[in-house]
Order: C-alpha cells, then structure tokens, then sequence
C-alpha cells in the first residue's frame, strides 16, 4: 500500500500516535482527489508546508481563521471525518464526564489551548509568508 507523509503527519499532529490503515488507505484516496481540485501552486504549497511546518495543528487553525491554505484545512477535515470512524478515537471525540466543575476546567483549558495554537499559527504563517 501506498503511504503518504501527510496522512501520517496530519494525524499525528491531532492524536499524537500513528495512522491506522484503514485511515491512511481511504485518506490517500481522497487526498488526490482533494489534489486535482485545487491549482498545482496551492497544492506545492500545502507538501512544501507539511514538509517544513512541525505545527501542523497550530497552522491549521489559524489557516482556517484566515481563509488560507484551503487545501491543508480540507485535508485536516477529511482526517477528522475519517479519525471518528475508529473506535479507539472515541475518548477523543466525545467527553462523557459528569461533573459540572471538571466540564468547566476542561472548556477553559481548551479555549486557552485554542488561543496558543491561533498564537502560533499566526506567527508560523507570517515565518512562512503565506
């Protein structure tokens, strides 16, 4: 099979461990199909991105935000999509603690966490000048 750096770095960057191939083969797939939608200068742009940016989720982000880089922001879209299918993502995708307060501590941190990822995103893309 076929192995793209992308599909492996992408999802690592969001889940910190490797791909599944059932994940890698359909990403692959898409991922070309996502390719021959765009022009080939966006396109060089996002492998020369996933080459050289060790933050892809921070990039991402801010790339989104900004309505930049349309094609890294699809791609992390289509990961998503894909990542939920496989139950051993299910403790990422839904949170099932009962607490009120925990709840609470957990939406501050990851509005803080956004707010560090946006940061760095924004000063990624102005190193990178996109």
């Amino acid at each position: 099979m076929y192995k793209s750096d992308d599909a492996e770095k992408i999802y690592y960057s969001l889940f910190k461990k490797k791909i599944p191939e059932a994940i890698q083969y359909h990403f692959n797939n898409i991922s070309k199909e996502i390719d021959n939608n765009y022009p080939q200068d966006k396109v060089r742009k996002y492998y020369e991105v996933i080459r050289t940016v060790h933050d892809l989720e921070a990039l991402e982000l801010t790339a989104r935000h900004l309505k930049k880089m349309p094609v890294l922001t699809e791609k992390f879209k289509v990961m998503i999509y894909l990542a939920e299918t496989i139950p051993g993502n299910y403790d990422v995708f839904i949170n099932e603690t009962p607490k009120r307060f925990s709840v609470y501590v957990s939406m501050v941190l990851s509005a803080v966490r956004s707010m560090f990822k946006i940061t760095k995103g924004l000063i990624i893309s102005l190193v990178k000048k996109l």
